[in-house]
């Protein structure tokens, strides 16, 4: 009687987990139908607020057979800045927000800060939906995180210079 009981718990276990795991899917495979918010023009268009910054730049220079690294980076802050996106292909810039600037070189550090005052300034963007990326005034970006509600974009770069080696990263993030 006991071994019988045992068991008759054991099944209700294993039919609660299926049970569970049915939910789960279902729930799962709904989500996967649901329309993902393309990347394009279209769904590009409109006015995003700069909510981050980022960059940093590597330069590598052979000194006397040693290397010589200088790493610069660039974070922004103090936000109040809006990029607007016009079906025309024209992009306006607007606001102001600070950066600070830490250069570091062996085991040296010297960090500025600056505020950057964009004056309703107008380039040129394009938009390749395939390949996922915006370029602006002739810089390409990766768009990630495409959604009703804002994007981020990146870039990454490595090239030789005059006998030294330049590797820069530079991401931004966008919020409706």
């Amino acid at each position: 009687m006991v071994l019988y009981s045992q068991k008759n718990k054991i099944m209700k276990a294993i039919k609660s987990l299926f049970v569970f795991l049915i939910i789960i899917s279902a729930v799962a495979c709904s989500k996967d139908d649901s329309p993902r918010y393309e990347y394009n023009k279209n769904n590009l268009t409109g006015t995003y607020s700069l909510v981050y910054l980022e960059s940093k730049e590597v330069k590598t220079v052979k000194v006397d057979g040693f290397d010589v690294v200088t790493t610069t980076k660039l974070k922004g802050d103090t936000f109040s800045t809006t990029y607007s996106f016009s079906s025309d292909n024209s992009l306006t810039k607007d606001g102001t927000y600070r950066v600070v600037e830490t250069k570091t070189q062996n085991d040296q550090t010297q960090e500025t800060s600056y505020i950057v005052v964009l004056d309703n300034e107008q380039v040129s963007f394009s938009v390749q939906e395939d390949a996922r990326l915006l370029t602006i005034e002739g810089v390409s970006y990766d768009v990630s995180h495409f959604n009703e509600t804002g994007f981020r974009i990146k870039r990454t770069e490595s090239r030789e210079v005059e006998g030294m080696t330049v590797d820069f990263e530079e991401e931004l993030r966008f919020e409706k």
